[in-house]
């Protein structure tokens, strides 16, 4: 029997072409981490340090490691900045008050991370991410509801916590009058077709439906789809179950697959080398200094090298440890840049050429 992951990255090799709508996590360096005091920050830190390495290494567990250990005994050496602040926390019950929560927030230094994690040789999985969007419908007690981003409950508070924590773009359908027109039976039922024109207006990379049910043991069985929202003619790509002591564990089991199979697919952990990239479009000195300043800050190149510049176009050589279709599907996340339509067959040993999408 296939492993869920296996399963999933099968269908990622497939369906998660993301060029068109992936986007950059902007807080992927920042982390919060609750403290009872300030003289926790010690210890906030380390742990802030540890979730921040799992997000950017896409590994839910570091593994034993004699440079990632210094690191973490030592961790005021990775951030730049730290602050104490305190947080309304919503109430997990309509009937409940909002608590008060202190945490520490602290912002980590992506160059002395990445030459961390390199140190380390373990994986690097760029700030370039596909979007998530999750429908979750839950039956407890014979009756059925979806989870929406607003709903106070403890199941909406365990996805988004787990998805900041894995550093995933992911969200809740708003359930506003549009998304009300779905229906739980909808989903229950698997409609993908009403589900994928539902989504349309959230310009997601990848799907979920998820489905949570109370059994009569007391345990909570989920199960899972997922797939692009341009593929509602195709069938299923993927589908896997779960098992939980509570609901919001097994909602947090499903945001952990995804997130592993993601990572799987776009962390970088291969040999160095370098790549021929031939970047048409930019026109103007200024446009070359655009995209020289974009590649160089992709997390995933270690060192660029100009190796051509011409009237039309722009030829440098990447170092990254990713493969040549690798990077070629990084490169082209975003919407900077376009794979040429009559670009070459992939393959070893193939230059990638790209149309630059920004200022000409």
């Amino acid at each position: 029997m296939k492993s869920p992951v296996r399963v999933l990255l099968a269908w990622l090799v497939t369906v998660c072409a993301v060029g068109a709508d992936a986007g950059v996590v902007r807080w992927l360096y920042d982390v919060e981490v609750p403290v009872a005091s300030q003289a926790e920050r010690q210890r906030a830190a380390r742990a802030g340090l540890r979730e921040l390495l799992s997000r950017v290494t896409g590994l839910a567990e570091l593994p034993r490691n004699p440079d990632i250990a210094a690191a973490l005994r030592e961790p005021e050496k990775y951030y730049g900045r730290f602050e104490f602040s305190t947080h309304t926390v919503p109430p997990v019950e309509p009937n409940l008050a909002p608590t008060e929560q202190s945490v520490l927030e602290v912002s980590f230094e992506p160059a002395a991370i990445l030459a961390l994690l390199r140190r380390a040789d373990l994986p690097v999985w760029s700030a370039d991410r596909p979007t998530v969007l999750v429908w979750l419908v839950v039956e407890q007690d014979d009756s059925r509801r979806l989870v929406a981003a607003a709903s106070a409950d403890d199941i909406t508070a365990a996805v988004g916590r787990r998805a900041r924590q894995r550093g995933l773009q992911l969200s809740l359908p708003v359930m506003d009058l549009v998304d009300r027109a779905l229906s739980p039976v909808i989903v229950w039922g698997k409609f993908w077709e009403l589900i994928a024109a539902a989504s349309m207006r959230y310009g997601t990379d990848v799907l979920v439906l998820g489905r949570i049910v109370r059994r009569v043991d007391d345990s909570w069985a989920a199960d899972w789809e997922l797939r692009s929202p341009g593929s509602q003619d195709i069938g299923v790509e993927a589908r896997f179950r779960n098992l939980a002591e509570s609901a919001p564990g097994a909602a947090t089991a499903g945001v952990d697959l995804v997130a592993d199979a993601l990572a799987a697919r776009f962390a970088v952990g291969g040999e160095l080398g370098a790549i021929a990239v031939t970047v048409h479009g930019a026109s103007t000195v200024a446009a070359y200094a655009s995209v020289l300043d974009y590649l160089e800050s992709r997390e995933y190149v270690e060192r660029l090298e100009v190796k051509v510049v011409a009237r039309d176009a722009l030829t440098v050589h990447l170092h990254s440890r990713s493969d040549r279709d690798q990077l070629q599907e990084l490169l082209s996340m975003g919407a900077l840049f376009t794979v040429l339509p009559d670009a070459p067959e992939t393959g070893p040993g193939r230059s990638i050429e790209l149309t630059w999408r920004g200022d000409p």
